[in-house]
């Protein structure tokens, strides 16, 4: 029956062989007289035991008592203490290759804390593939500006990749050996790098130097110009979100009853409720003022000094304020998107013609009526207007949306007449919300005879909302026969560029122009 030992080393606990614990402790207070005229004896002490807690959890469990001989192969992988000490060079073959011979530990991906431009994410890539830092640095920006990505990745690295903060850690990520030589090594090569940038910095900003006083003119220059300009910029954005958001101005070129609307009016005809339509107000509200309350506290920052614990506090509470915009948008951007899900389509053949060519008839009032008081008597001395009102965003009068431009197809037909059909198309939630929005389209169309009168636009109830509705015109022409539009024949059409392909597809704008491709 062995006696055990219940130990911490660096905060993490171990339950020991009588025997293993007292190899342990006399090999650490070894180590401490070895290196008891090192410089920096107490952080290296310290990245030797976090190594042994490292070792120890690899051949253990939270349970399972550490024995005699796992000390032993611990301390043969870190080395023996004289074989680093002054006092005892290294005389023996056999010695060297206890303290280096083992090392050969996996290298692991850290973030580099020493060759930073942000997050050290770079100088880690670097430092794991054995490249130099310029060309992964160099990849990121190419990946950026190539795909788009290079930022979320090197952003998502940062997060996840811990960074390598002891001796031990930056050994690994090097892949260098981890042992007390080199733990020794690392820490020397570390300071050195400290003071060769201490004394460089020293001497560029050292007390009555003309380039430090002019530098510090300089830089106080610069913080108080871009403090300035962000202070202004986040006032702008406040002030302007709070006129849209709070007055509302009728500033967009959109035309409903006959004047120019405001972002509320607009949008009002685009989300499916009410709620949604103050949900995105609220949105952008929350996301809006929180850049510009952080660009406003970033600038004074920069223009006066006072405790970086307001500039945390307020940070974080416009980030949270910024989240819940985005969560707020996020929600009403599904929401919206589940009633573009299905689309509907509505069709109807309204008449047939047997004559030899069909002559069309582009109106482009016929589906205006009743907007914007487009009747023949409100103009006088026999004057008509010759603009389209619909040249803006949108045109909506007394609860109804109109839209110019209807898509014209042709097609054979399989007898010897003439067959019109009109579809009406639009979205909805579901199949029959989608083919009740197609319904309620209304479009000016009429075969009389020989010739075919319709509107160049289309209209629909305004609560229905915008959920892509469209008008088709489906012509189907016999063969041999022919349509006519403004005495030319439109079908069948070739053009110049492929004299051996027929067209079937035309276009109606809403100044009535007709134009095939």
């Amino acid at each position: 029956m062995n006696k055990t030992v219940s130990i911490h080393i660096q905060g993490f606990a171990f339950i020991l062989e009588e025997q293993a614990y007292d190899q342990l402790r006399t090999y650490l207070n070894d180590l401490a007289r070895v290196l008891q005229n090192e410089e920096g004896k107490e952080e290296i002490l310290q990245d030797i035991e976090l190594r042994i807690v490292e070792l120890l959890q690899e051949k253990v469990t939270n349970q399972q008592v550490v024995q005699l001989e796992q000390i032993q192969q611990i301390i043969q992988l870190l080395g023996s203490p004289e074989a680093f000490g002054e006092e005892e060079p290294t005389t023996t073959g056999q010695t060297s290759n206890e303290s280096t011979e083992p090392m050969a530990a996996n290298k692991r991906f850290f973030r580099d804390p020493e060759n930073p431009i942000l997050g050290g994410v770079a100088g880690g890539v670097a430092a794991y593939f054995n490249i130099d830092v310029v060309f992964v640095r160099i990849f990121f920006v190419l990946f950026t500006m190539v795909f788009g990505s290079g930022i979320p990745i090197y952003i998502l690295l940062w997060i996840i990749t811990p960074i390598a903060k002891t001796a031990s850690e930056k050994l690994q990520m090097k892949g260098r050996p981890v042992n007390v030589e080199s733990i020794k090594t690392e820490f020397k090569e570390a300071t050195e790098r400290v003071e060769k940038n201490t004394k460089k910095w020293t001497q560029q900003f050292r007390t009555g130097s003309g380039m430090s006083e002019r530098t510090n003119r300089f830089v106080n220059f610069i913080k108080k110009v871009l403090g300035s300009l962000m202070v202004l910029w986040g006032l702008a954005v406040l002030i302007t979100l709070s006129v849209f958001i709070l007055i509302d101005p009728k500033l967009i070129p959109a035309q409903i009853n006959g004047e120019f609307t405001s972002l509320g009016e607009l949008s009002a005809l685009f989300f499916e409720t009410s709620q949604l339509n103050q949900f995105i107000y609220l949105g952008v509200a929350l996301i809006g003022y929180a850049v510009g309350l952080s660009s406003m506290l970033t600038g004074i920052r920069l223009l006066f000094t006072f405790e970086a614990k307001w500039l945390r506090g307020g940070y974080l509470a416009f980030s949270i304020a910024a989240v819940c915009g985005i969560i707020l948008l996020i929600f009403v951007g599904v929401s919206t998107g589940k009633s573009f899900a299905i689309e509907g389509e509505l069709s109807k053949e309204i008449g047939t013609y047997s004559g030899d060519s069909l002559r069309l008839d582009i109106s482009t009032d016929l589906h205006l009526n009743g907007a914007a008081n487009l009747n023949e008597n409100t103009y006088h001395q026999g004057y008509r207007p010759s603009k389209n009102p619909d040249q803006g965003i949108i045109l909506a009068h007394n609860g109804r949306i109109f839209i110019s431009g209807i898509a014209v197809n042709y097609i054979a037909s399989t007898d010897t007449l003439f067959h019109v059909k009109i579809l009406k198309k639009a979205n909805g939630g579901s199949y029959y919300k989608a083919n009740l929005r197609a319904a309620h389209i209304d479009f000016p169309c009429e075969l009389s005879m020989n010739q075919l009168t319709f509107a160049s636009g289309f209209s629909y109830p305004a609560k229905d909302r915008m959920r892509d509705q469209e008008v088709e015109l489906q012509i189907a022409v016999p063969a041999g026969k022919c349509v006519i539009w403004n005495g030319q024949v439109v079908f069948p059409y070739t053009s110049i560029e492929e004299p051996k392909s027929v067209s079937d597809r035309a276009y109606v704008y809403g100044d009535g122009e007709y134009s095939a491709w």
